[in-house]
């Protein structure tokens, strides 16, 4: 069985939240996302961001119900609530003290569904290489992943985690949850990140992310969503981010400014 057309995904809502609420840590919030975009999670530390990823993931109990695809995650068993999203947590200490491609390996599912039994192996081959060109990691895949750089053990992470719901691997994964992905990249391999998700983005994925570069949320995201104290303060396209937003949020006054069809805000010095 082949993927379904990443176009007949952007219309389905494959996040849907109903009074999710964690007590002390996350106010009633209602969620509707479809696939086919990139949403950003902004606000500043302890705002809820992570709180958020992690109900929707279904780690963190909380209440209200949250919807995968039409099916409550609580009518999920922990396999099936592997194969439909994928999530990176914040950057912990690994202890994983084997070759970084056994490490990208735990990512991968045998379940494969593809047309014949024997190109498995090869659609997680092509898999590997693709994530392995555009994450830069070709070099680093005999290395024990200990000795890794901090940096490069984060693009070794986020890999593992791309391949859960890589099109073509998983038709059913279609949401991706990632808390801080860029913490730790210098600036190209952020960006190399980002094209990336953007590009998964355009074939149907939900992909949601926790990030504090507000002009990189601007410059990437399609959508959206600010907390302050666990609390919804804002959501929707990129031109709900002003000076009095981020004033209000990040207790900042900023300076916006236009060029080449962009925008940015700059810290007012």
């Amino acid at each position: 069985m082949l993927p379904a057309d990443p176009s007949s995904l952007e219309s389905a809502s494959l996040i849907e939240a109903r009074a999710l609420a964690i007590p002390e840590r996350l106010a009633a919030l209602d969620l509707d996302w479809q696939g086919g975009q990139l949403v950003a999670l902004l606000g500043p530390n302890g705002s809820g961001k992570s709180t958020l990823l992690g109900a929707l993931a279904g780690i963190l109990p909380a209440a209200g119900t949250v919807r995968l695809g039409g099916v409550a995650i609580r009518e999920l068993s922990w396999p099936e609530l592997a194969q439909r999203r994928a999530m990176l947590p914040q950057r912990q200490p690994q202890l994983f003290h084997i070759p970084v491609f056994q490490v990208l390996a735990i990512g991968l599912d045998e379940r494969v569904q593809v047309r014949q039994p024997g190109d498995v192996k090869q659609a997680q081959s092509d898999a590997v290489d693709a994530l392995c060109d555009a994450l830069e990691l070709s070099s680093l895949l005999a290395r024990d992943f200990s000795r890794l750089s901090g940096g490069e053990q984060q693009r070794v992470l986020i890999a593992r985690t791309l391949l859960q719901v890589w099109p073509g691997l998983n038709p059913a994964g279609r949401v991706l949850l990632l808390d801080e992905p860029l913490a730790g990249l210098d600036l190209h391999h952020q960006l190399a990140l980002l094209r990336l998700l953007k590009s998964l983005a355009r074939q149907g994925l939900l992909v949601v992310l926790a990030i504090h570069d507000i002009n990189l949320a601007i410059d990437w995201a399609d959508r959206i969503l600010c907390l302050q104290q666990g609390r919804v303060v804002s959501e929707g396209g990129v031109d709900v981010i002003d000076e009095a937003l981020l004033e209000r949020v990040f207790q900042i006054k900023t300076d916006r400014i236009e060029a080449a069809g962009r925008v940015w805000f700059m810290p007012t010095l």
